[in-house]
């Protein structure tokens, strides 16, 4: 007879499909704003209705990449940047966080993000919100049509964020994560 040393926690994800608010045709960066928040506000229903569906081992949501803004058409950089980026602490993110601990799930998803270390360009973020709330992954992504990279500035990303910035890895409790 085998004896399980240890025990893995059993949980559900889910792949939580969304209709991206395309802020491509926004008038101005308000009315963008606007856009994104109405996604926020119509995924922490999504999210609470899956939930009380699936139950409590639903742990991981998972958000479709361009589910916040779509994806730049045609924009320049600076049109781009004021239109559907986010800065680093913004209150968006603060958003995100709350549906996530308010929902006590690992909420994982993709948006355009300023850096104040690069004024000139935005990329797009891979996040992980544990169900704190916090932001505990930060992954700026090597390949993307409609972004720029860190390898379009590598030595200078280097610098600021080291290969730890480049590769990041979450780092959670190693039992009851998901309590």
């Amino acid at each position: 007879m085998i004896k399980a040393i240890y025990q893995i926690p059993v949980f559900q994800a889910l792949a939580l499909q969304v209709k991206a608010q395309a802020v491509n045709q926004a008038k101005n960066p308000s009315e963008a704003r606007s856009l994104m928040e109405k996604t926020i506000n119509g995924i922490g229903q999504q999210i609470a209705a899956s939930n009380a569906f699936i139950g409590p081992n639903c742990k991981l949501v998972l958000l479709p990449e361009y589910f916040l803004t779509s994806f730049p058409m045609a924009e320049s950089l600076t049109s781009w940047a004021k239109k559907a980026c986010l800065e680093i602490n913004d209150p968006l993110y603060d958003r995100l966080g709350e549906i996530a601990h308010k929902n006590a799930i690992f909420l994982a998803g993709n948006a355009y993000e300023l850096d104040p270390n690069f004024p000139e360009l935005y990329f797009q973020n891979c996040f992980v919100f544990d169900p704190r709330g916090n932001m505990v992954l930060r992954y700026r992504r090597l390949n993307s049509m409609f972004a720029p990279t860190p390898h379009d500035v590598w030595d200078k990303y280097l610098d600021c964020y080291g290969l730890e910035g480049v590769f990041p890895v979450a780092k959670t409790k190693s039992s009851g994560v998901f309590s």
